[in-house]
This record gives C-alpha cells, structure tokens and sequence, in this order.
C-alpha cells in the first residue's frame, strides 16, 4: 500500500491516503461483498472513506489524490453531490456529477473480479491503514500484490484521453505551456512523463469545473 500525507490545503484539515491493490479469488468475492465490506470498514473505524474501484480510466496516482482532495473539499465546503464520500470519490474520478456514471465506468465490474485483482483508496484523519488493510484481507481472504497504477504506457495514454473526450488540441495547448513546439500531437515521440502530466493537468480541470458546476447550482 502507498500511503500519503495530506497538509491542510485550503482550510481542508489534514489527512491520509492510502492506495492498493489486492489479490482475490473471484469464487469468494462478489460486489455485494465488497458493498458490505465498505459498511462494515466505514462502521468500525471513524472518520475513514473506503472504495473500491476499476482502474481501467485511473490514470496514475495523481488522479486517485486529486479526486480525494476534491472530496474532502466537496465535504468540507457543504458543496457534495452525493451523500457518501465513497460514492463521491466516484463522481470526482469520473469528473461527473451523475452517479450512474461514475459506478458504470469506475465501479468495480466483473472483468475486475476474474482479472483478480481490485484496487482501492483509503481517506482517513489517522495512519491507520495497517489495521485496515489487514482487516480488508481477512474479509475477501486476499493479499497485497504490486501496484500497477501510474506504470507509463501509450496504450493506457490513449485510453485515459478518450475516455475523457480530450482532443489533440487540448492536450498541445497544455504541453506548449510545458515548452513543447511542435503542432502535431504524435504520441509515439513525445516523452510520457510530459504527456501524463499535462492528461493530469486537464483531468484536474474537470475536477474543478465539477466543483464549481455544484456551487452554482445553489
């Protein structure tokens, strides 16, 4: 698990985040499980947000982190749009605002549970992801395994982009902000740091108009 301190960022109060991946077996995990799993975890310890999700449009980590911060805001600021933190953490991931969405594209599906592997996000005000990861284990009978979100790929590139409509001129606008010169977007010979950090960048303007789309709905 990697786990991240969070400082007091526009008056929201300090907190924790925890990402990992876990091992299952499909036969002995179903999602009403991992729904209940999620009631069981959130009614043991206070202040503490669980979900699980399909990392299949997660970009990288910074993604994950972002959409946290944006929820503890949402919460913080009485501007959420769902009632749950964990459903939230949803919507802010997606960057919309209907929740269908959000559980169809990040929920965790049935691809999910026969790949064998499902990741999750922890935001608690204490480091007690330990206790909690362990818990999570003995409940599913699952193990840590290596996390794989944030690897650079072209593929997961593309894949990310589409998904959230960015076009070529987009993504150009921000790298040449970055020093980037050239007027056609090829991925193939562009450095990956560069073109996820401005996918990043963008994403996290979703985010943001996300906020202020729910403000001004008052």
């Amino acid at each position: 698990m990697k786990i991240y301190s969070i400082t007091n960022l526009n008056g929201v109060s300090n907190y924790y985040i925890g990402i990992n991946q876990i091992e299952i077996d499909p036969k002995d995990v179903q999602i009403n499980k991992l729904v209940e799993l999620i009631e069981v975890i959130q009614s043991h310890y206070a202040d503490i947000v669980l979900q699980f999700f399909n990392d299949r449009y997660i970009l990288n980590q910074e993604h994950i982190l972002r959409a946290c911060y944006f929820v503890q805001k949402a919460f913080y600021t009485e501007i959420n749009i769902s009632n749950k933190k964990n459903l939230e953490l949803l919507l802010y991931l997606a960057a919309k605002r209907q929740i269908k969405l959000g559980l169809e594209c990040f929920g965790v599906n049935n691809y999910n549970l026969q790949n064998r592997r499902i990741s999750f996000c922890i935001i608690s005000l204490k480091d007690n992801f330990e206790q909690v990861n362990i818990e999570i284990n003995s409940y599913l009978h699952s193990k840590d395994i290596r996390i794989n979100i944030g690897n650079l790929s072209i593929d997961k590139f593309r894949i990310v982009k589409n998904y959230f409509e960015f076009s070529d001129n987009q993504i150009l606008t921000v790298l040449k902000s970055y020093g980037y010169n050239n007027d056609i977007l090829d991925i193939n010979s562009l450095n990956l740091e560069s073109s996820y950090k401005a996918l990043n960048d963008l994403i996290c303007e979703k985010m943001v108009l996300l906020s202020l789309e729910k403000r001004r709905s008052f």
